[in-house]
């Protein structure tokens, strides 16, 4: 009798299960890239320069942390050679095909908060899947601290000098193939992945999760707490909303909105939340309208409860990058 009820608990779990996962895949609209877009900007001499630093012989501390059936993972530090925003070395989580050969490497962007398990979910899918990938640690930022807008400026910057460093090094790593790399990145880590691969043509493809633009924008519809709490205590010392708002317009030249005419929107996979309120949906349409209408994923939900979707994201994004990189 026992045995007949856990059978018939586990029939009923798993039927729950399969319907949840069924409204789920239900509570998505996908729209393919625009077939009239006509490709990206050129990227100017101006901003390759601002976005440029000295080459060197980069000379990192190789440490391996862990290893899997398929792949074993190495925390790599070496010195930036030009930073705008502090004095930290660059850092990231090197996720290697154990097998030889060359493989497409993806570089992922993460959160806010630093590496979460969002960020090292999509970094064991693909490293299980036959993909390396590269997480990068954040600099190291809280709300609370960004004295100017210049700093802001000087983060996000320093963000595309570290990713296209980590590039630099993992193009002549035996086991990574240099015409196949690609980025992907979440919320703060979507900001950071769009502004990376407009500005560097190695990056074959992106996906950009729960992002948007302008970062005016999402400052000023943003209804997550700390935001909202910083954006107060700046008009409490009598500077009006629309002072901040043009000096956030005005300095920050690492913005998703300036810089998406410069990304390939036939190379670009976008998920929007409906319902974010963190990163407004409204940020995400116009980084998505900016870039050229690329293939987008909107799914029914919030910025946080779109972690629901998480498996589906995985799965998705890698369909995405097995396809542009034709394996």
């Amino acid at each position: 009798m026992k045995m007949k009820l856990k059978d018939a608990m586990r029939s009923k779990v798993f039927k729950l299960i399969l319907v949840f996962g069924m409204v789920l895949l239900c509570s998505c609209a996908h729209y393919k890239c625009d077939s009239e877009y006509a490709g990206p900007s050129k990227r100017s001499t101006e901003l390759l320069e601002y976005y440029s630093y000295p080459k060197q012989k980069i000379e990192a501390e190789v440490e391996k942390i862990s290893e899997k059936k398929r792949y074993f993972v190495e925390r790599i530090e070496f010195p930036s050679a030009l930073n705008v925003f502090d004095n930290e070395n660059i850092k990231f989580d090197f996720y290697v095909q154990k097998k030889a050969g060359i493989f497409p490497t993806i570089l992922v962007l993460p959160i806010a908060n630093g590496i979460d398990f969002c960020a090292k979910g999509f970094a064991r899918h693909f490293a299980s899947n036959g993909l390396n990938c590269a997480i990068v640690h954040n600099r190291d930022i809280e709300i609370e601290d960004i004295q100017n807008t210049e700093q802001v400026e000087d983060y996000l910057r320093q963000t595309v000098l570290d990713s296209r460093q980590i590039l630099d090094y993992l193009a002549v790593r035996k086991e990574v193939d240099s015409n196949k790399l690609g980025c992907l990145g979440m919320s703060l880590g979507g900001i950071r992945a769009s502004i990376v691969s407009a500005v560097d043509e190695r990056l074959n493809c992106c996906v950009i999760g729960l992002a948007g633009g302008s970062m005016a924008d999402i400052a000023f519809l943003s209804e997550l707490k700390e935001v909202k709490r910083y954006i107060r205590g700046l008009v409490e010392r009598g500077i009006s909303k629309d002072t901040i708002r043009a000096e956030v317009s005005d300095k920050i030249v690492t913005d998703p909105l300036k810089l998406a005419e410069y990304s390939d929107a036939r190379e670009t996979l976008m998920y929007v939340a409906m319902f974010d309120r963190v990163i407004h949906r409204k940020c995400g349409d116009k980084l998505w309208e900016a870039a050229g209408k690329p293939e987008v994923v909107y799914i029914f939900s919030g910025h946080f409860t779109s972690l629901l979707f998480l498996s589906y994201a995985e799965r998705d994004s890698l369909n995405f990058f097995k396809k542009k990189f034709e394996i």
